[in-house]
């Protein structure tokens, strides 16, 4: 039987290696994600040396969540290999008695593993699936579309003395520090987003990502932290902005594009979790389409 653990920052190397072959567009397939998050997910990890492979279970404390796999870390071209790893979960969910479910998985990753057993159904996840932009979108807000949008911007550029700055490790104290209504991290509840948020922050420079705050005045009012997810999109891991100010959203959004990201194609902003206010934000900025996941599951008798 199979020994999971805890993700350490030690198997870093490893996911990044082969992530780098998956080349994902999904927000989960980061290493950050997988850490900011373990918590929440109640996250534990094997690594099969002789397949390449990393296989990731949740096992939330929440009692309405039951345990299921993550999308495993392999390289899912490989059908052998990935078949080995089908038969191993199977195994697992059989040992620990718990029914097999993936979830969050990507559209490529569902059909192969359909492939594999056509006993399994697949079902979309709306709630989790990530909104894709394209970058130039962000930065130009053109068309009438973004005419909203583009006032929002103007308004808060005209209104307030504000500063855009890349985040440094001077920053990043200064994030960790704030204690405000729109944002506290200093004492952050366990498998919650501020501890999430906390743990990206507090290993910033380890981790790669890139990061911004906006000051109004002096003081940070608005911190986004992203990273490249592929070859030609970028994932935002935070973003953050007091509303009091308005138009903060718009301005750190569209500032964070366009001074850091100006040469990617895309940008993954991340799931919108059925929230309904979180959704029309999201879709008032017309993503070109969904990175879709599924769940995957033996089909009912």
């Amino acid at each position: 039987m199979l020994t999971f653990r805890k993700i350490t920052f030690d198997d870093k190397s490893s996911f990044d290696r082969i992530l780098n072959i998956i080349q994902p567009e999904t927000s989960d397939l980061t290493f950050t994600n997988l850490v900011m998050w373990q918590f929440n997910f109640g996250l534990l990890v094997t690594y099969l040396s002789d397949l390449d492979y990393w296989l990731l279970i949740a096992k939330p404390s929440h009692p309405k969540w039951k345990p299921f796999f993550l999308p495993p870390v392999g390289d899912w071209n490989n059908i052998e290999a990935l078949k080995e790893v089908y038969r191993l979960m199977k195994e697992t969910a059989g040992a620990e008695k718990f029914e097999f479910q993936l979830r969050r998985i990507p559209q490529q990753l569902a059909s192969a593993i359909q492939q594999i057993d056509p006993g399994l159904s697949t079902k979309l996840e709306k709630n989790t699936s990530d909104y894709l932009y394209s970058v130039a979108d962000l930065i130009n807000l053109a068309g009438r579309k973004y005419h909203s949008k583009r006032n929002h911007l103007n308004k808060f550029y005209r209104q307030y003395n504000w500063e855009y700055q890349k985040m440094t490790p001077e920053l990043v104290e200064e994030c960790l520090n704030l204690a405000t209504d729109w944002f506290d991290v200093r004492n952050p509840e366990p498998a919650s987003e501020s501890e999430a948020m906390a743990i990206a922050l507090k290993n910033f420079d380890f981790l790669g990502v890139t990061g911004a705050v906006l000051k109004v005045d002096g003081v940070i009012q608005g911190i986004t932290v992203g990273e490249r997810l592929n070859r030609n999109m970028v994932v935002i891991h935070i973003e953050k902005a007091n509303t009091e100010f308005d138009g903060a959203y718009t301005a750190i959004n569209r500032e964070f594009a366009a001074r850091e990201w100006a040469e990617m194609e895309f940008i993954n902003r991340e799931e919108d979790m059925g929230i309904e206010g979180l959704r029309k934000a999201k879709q008032s900025y017309y993503p070109v389409r969904m990175a879709e996941k599924f769940t995957v599951a033996v089909k009912p008798v």
